[in-house]
């Protein structure tokens, strides 16, 4: 959870990110650089992709920790909206940090299906997003790790209850060796969703008992 009181007690803070997490990650640097703090982004293991280059502050990224940080803020599992958090506490939002949340929103698979999310997109236009150049690299530009992932997974899918169910078994290896984000995972569940009567999509780790790891 990212908490604004905790940046502000600081004075030097990591943020750890990954490719699902750099949008919200760079509108973050943003507003701790305002605050006059020491602040660094530090990728995980994987590189980010160059399609989030036109992301701001994408050149910023450092592969390493600080070791002077007081504080670390990893958004890699985060929960929180940013942006909510930022309206909740009245936070001024710049041109860079609406292109970063806007892009943020973007790559959520459920981007157009949840009423928050437009919303949510069409205030930070009005805060001067950067829309063209988030979609052209966002969304008109695939990654071969998807296409990659999506060929192991396709040959995967078994259909239960008369087809209504459609169950992915995944492996620990297949988002490594791809070099594809639970982001790619999860475009990939709601293309399955397209499949004649399939109506819920569920994916199960297969070497840790058929583990449920998500479900839509």
């Amino acid at each position: 959870m990212v908490s604004l009181k905790a940046i502000e007690k600081s004075k030097n803070i990591s943020i750890l990110t990954d490719n699902d997490s750099f949008g919200d990650a760079s509108a973050l640097y943003t507003y701790i650089l305002r605050l006059h703090k020491k602040v660094s982004l530090v990728q995980s293991e994987r590189a980010l992709q160059m399609r989030l280059s036109c992301i701001p502050w994408f050149d910023k990224v450092k592969k390493n920790l600080s070791v002077s940080s007081d504080l670390i803020v990893d958004l890699r599992e985060s929960k929180t909206s940013l942006y909510e958090l930022f309206r909740e506490n009245a936070v001024i939002i710049n041109e860079k940090m609406a292109t970063a949340l806007y892009a943020s929103y973007l790559q959520k698979p459920d981007c157009y299906s949840q009423k928050k999310n437009i919303l949510a997109l069409s205030e930070l236009l009005l805060l001067k997003a950067d829309h063209e150049k988030c979609v052209l690299f966002l969304q008109q530009s695939l990654p071969l790790s998807l296409f990659r992932l999506k060929a192991i997974l396709f040959a995967r899918v078994v259909l239960h209850n008369n087809a209504k169910v459609a169950i992915i078994s995944v492996q620990e290896d297949d988002l490594k060796k791809t070099g594809a984000t639970m982001y790619d995972l999860e475009l990939i569940m709601r293309e399955i969703l397209n499949i004649n009567h399939v109506q819920t999509v569920l994916v199960i780790d297969e070497e840790n008992e058929n583990k449920l790891v998500r479900i839509i």
